[in-house]
């Protein structure tokens, strides 16, 4: 595997089908004039090609101006990349009543999914092994994940961590224990492996399903992994929802591959675990900065130091963004790595607060000090 532009192959291994939600604003969706939904230029174009539109009664950004077109199964093929290309294409000639451009905003997200036979193995225990390294890898770099998942300079959307919602909509959310729309799990995850409550049922490609209807990690989709449609026989799907909405083929492309290598890696632990063993010990270590966790985990997913700079950079460029604040509220499995907060408080607070805020500790000290040598003279005298 090698990440290559535009339409050329990934080289992914042929067991990899995924499909694409695109979300964009400002889509005309209404039954008259030049419609994404109901256009007989568009209707053609998108039937062609095999794409379907998401009516408002599913969902409730095309409500609110917006549009949603769902991929058949994709494959690693240059025709489906080129597929995927045109219709990001097709989506931008719809603009509606808020301005001349179509656009992917904050209320979008771009959902990619994967056939769940990616974590099958020749057994059940082949399957038990690679759906664990699976779970366990994404919940010790899902903050990692969270800061990679976008183009360079785009952090992840608020209302995927934090809820967006107004009025009814808010409170059906908070009736349900909704966070956010693609919130963090790695916690939860973490504490499913450390109980040994995880369950797999290879026999019926029912990976997870007994847990996660258990209420062992959680039967909701609103998280950036959903593992709510596994051993669903109409749709046995992985679906990653944490990156932003984008009508951009490339970095639809880059995060497809991003979210295949991830368990791809998780298939070679189980499988070929001598093959990555060394650094599956280096990105499993705690007592690191996030830099060098986040280093460690692309040297576990990609061999060519080109694909891992595709990561890092993003990365680099959104890991102080203000969404990631107070992570220990949000779901993130914590102490997985160094955050340097004291440093990053140094490196706020001017020198003259510091040697300030010393001379006043020194002039504690000095009293307790004293009134300590107080006490004791007095007790000689007193004896």
């Amino acid at each position: 595997m090698k990440y290559s532009s535009g339409t050329k192959e990934l080289n992914l291994p042929s067991y990899y089908q995924f499909g694409v939600e695109l979300e964009a604003f400002n889509v005309n969706t209404s039954i008259l004039g030049n419609s994404l939904y109901h256009s007989k230029e568009s209707i053609d174009f998108l039937k062609q090609r095999k794409w379907e539109t998401v009516s408002v009664l599913k969902e409730s950004l095309v409500s609110e101006g917006g549009a949603e077109c769902v991929s058949p199964i994709l494959h690693d093929k240059k025709e489906d990349w080129k597929n995927l290309e045109e219709v990001c294409e097709h989506m931008k000639k719809y603009p509606g009543k808020y301005g001349d451009k179509v656009i992917a905003d904050e209320k979008c997200g771009c959902h990619v999914h994967f056939d769940a036979k990616v974590l099958q193995g020749k057994n059940r225990q082949e399957t038990e092994n690679i759906t664990t390294e699976f779970l366990r890898l994404w919940a010790e770099a899902e903050e990692l994940i969270y800061k990679m998942c976008n183009e360079k300079g785009n952090p992840i959307r608020e209302g995927s961590i934090n809820l967006k919602q107004k009025g009814l909509n808010l409170l059906v959310c908070r009736l349900q224990r909704i966070q956010g729309m693609a919130s963090p799990m790695g916690k939860k995850i973490m504490k499913s492996i450390e109980k040994n409550t995880l369950k797999v049922s290879h026999k019926k490609m029912g990976i997870l399903k007994r847990a996660i209807s258990a209420g062992k990690l959680d039967p909701r989709r609103y998280h950036g992994l959903n593992l709510t449609n596994i051993g669903n026989p109409r749709k046995n799907t992985i679906e990653f929802r944490t990156s932003n909405g984008t009508l951009e083929p490339e970095t639809i492309k880059q995060n497809v591959y991003f979210y295949a290598s991830i368990l791809e890696a998780a298939r070679t632990m189980a499988l070929n675990p001598e093959k990555i063993q060394e650094k599956k010990e280096q990105f499993y270590k705690t007592d690191i900065t996030e830099q060098q966790k986040a280093e460690n985990f692309l040297n576990v997913l990609f061999e060519d130091e080109n694909d891992r700079k595709i990561y890092m950079e993003r990365w680099e460029s959104v890991r102080n963004a203000p969404v990631f604040n107070q992570n220990d509220k949000k779901g993130f499995a914590q102490g997985r790595f160094q955050r340097e907060s004291f440093h990053a408080i140094t490196r706020r607070t001017p020198a003259s607060q510091v040697k300030e805020a010393w001379k006043a500790i020194q002039d504690i000290m000095i009293k307790q000090k004293n009134q300590n040598l107080n006490n004791k003279m007095e007790e000689i005298i007193e004896r």
